[in-house]
């Protein structure tokens, strides 16, 4: 068994922190390790202690207490995030506390320190960008901890590289970016300018979205694309970039916003300033966005449903803190998502965005329903290698076990089992 000593070397070593190694990132790497050192860990400490009660449901089941790891709780998305995760865990007995890490890799190793203090054993989330995702993942392996993650991961990263990495789940933001681009092409008519609005530089989806829209972009040669600075994913950020472009832009057709809440940034933009007849689409799938398609004020969105995301991973560490094996390709999956257009806005929100999620969260559980287990959405394994297609594997190498996996029968077994829940009627909608 490998040393407290080692443990402190290894995170330290391979943690990829933004920095070079500091007191801060050295104490929140010990804190990953296991050590306390007679200080408090850096970040915010909402530990506590493990989940008491629980639902019928989970009768007899290990119900340890979980972390939901996001970057701010000012940003719809994260919102919807993790209360779709506690609605998930407090349906299966479980109790949940949220850490807000504002996208500092010191400050999530420090909660990642600050839960093994507290004996937690899991921790699920979603992180920033890609170095983030590798040193949280390396702190987590380090501390025991299993953790279940979202959205971004260093390419050719994967599960198989750590076995307390218990799952990854994406939307594929390349090929749903290409969609949607497509349609805003065609809609405003196939000319004209339009305004990218990016995410966060370092974050996988910021970096396939771009992706998409460019792929896209090769069919329609009478678009031109002007790339406003970052709206770093927020409201506001988005608002005063795309305020800041204006003055350089002649006119414009439409508006490519990274998520949503760079779409409702823009939105608000245009509503300050009186500027009408303007195609704008995000991702994500915000509840608001989507009452902004029925209204008119937004035209496309793909909905993967944060909440759900979250519920799937937060599901995850609780099946295998019950015993539950996943095959490897179940530990690196694709999410449906459904792309949201004026014609399916209203059908979607009254089906599916109330205030307590429409799903059996007990029902895509294995732990809980065995047989009966039903993902309630598309999940589809993904095959790295088609996934990285064309990306240097520099940083890092697929490893070896992908060999021997079936992805194909992962799939089959997924597809056959959602049967039931609120998405089941848009299934051959949902993109993956």
């Amino acid at each position: 068994m490998a040393s407290i000593e080692s443990k402190i070397v290894d995170v330290a070593r391979n943690g990829r922190f933004a920095h070079p190694l500091s007191r801060r990132s050295f104490l929140a790497a010990a804190g990953a390790a296991g050590i306390v050192l007679g200080v408090a860990a850096c970040g915010d400490d909402k530990a506590g202690s493990a989940a008491t009660g629980g639902s019928t449901a989970a009768a007899g089941k290990v119900k340890e207490k979980s972390w939901c790891q996001v970057t701010t709780m000012s940003n719809d998305f994260f919102v919807a995030f993790n209360e779709g995760g506690k609605q998930a865990l407090t349906a299966l007995g479980v109790e949940m506390d949220t850490l807000e890490d504002q996208g500092n890799v010191n400050t999530a190793l420090g909660q990642v320190g600050n839960v093994k203090a507290v004996g937690g054993k899991s921790i699920f989330g979603t992180p920033a960008t890609e170095a983030q995702a590798a040193a949280v993942t390396k702190a987590a392996q380090a501390a025991g901890i299993l953790y279940a993650s979202s959205y971004t991961a260093p390419a050719w990263y994967t599960p198989a590289d750590a076995d307390k990495w218990v799952r990854f789940v994406t939307p594929m933001s390349l090929k749903i970016a290409t969609a949607t681009a497509a349609a805003l092409f065609e809609k405003v008519g196939g000319s004209g300018t339009i305004i990218h609005v990016p995410g966060a530089k370092g974050s996988s989806a910021d970096d396939q979205r771009t992706a998409g829209l460019n792929a896209a972009l090769a069919d329609y040669p009478d678009i031109k694309i002007v790339t406003a600075s970052p709206g770093n994913w927020t409201s506001e950020d988005a608002r005063n970039s795309f305020n800041n472009i204006l003055p350089s832009v002649d006119d414009f057709v439409g508006v490519f916003a990274q998520n949503d809440s760079e779409a409702a940034g823009v939105i608000a933009a245009l509503d300050a300033q009186g500027i009408k007849d303007k195609v704008v689409t995000g991702f994500d799938g915000n509840k608001q966005n989507i009452q902004y398609i029925a209204d008119g004020k937004q035209y496309l969105t793909s909905a993967t449903i944060g909440g759900l995301t979250a519920g799937i991973l937060g599901i995850t560490t609780f099946d295998v803190l019950n015993g539950v094996e996943f095959s490897l390709p179940e530990t690196f999956m694709a999410q449906g998502a459904l792309l949201v257009n004026p014609d399916s806005a209203s059908k979607v929100l009254g089906s599916i965005y109330q205030d307590e999620l429409p799903f059996d969260w007990a029902l895509m559980s294995k732990a809980l329903s065995g047989d009966a287990w039903d993902p309630q959405t598309v999940l589809t394994p993904i095959d790295p290698n088609e996934y990285y297609a064309g990306v240097a594997q520099d940083e890092y190498t697929l490893n070896a076990a992908w060999a021997d996996a079936d992805i194909a029968g992962v799939k089959a077994t997924y597809d056959a089992a959602f049967k039931s829940g609120p998405l089941f009627e848009f299934k051959s909608d949902l993109v993956a």
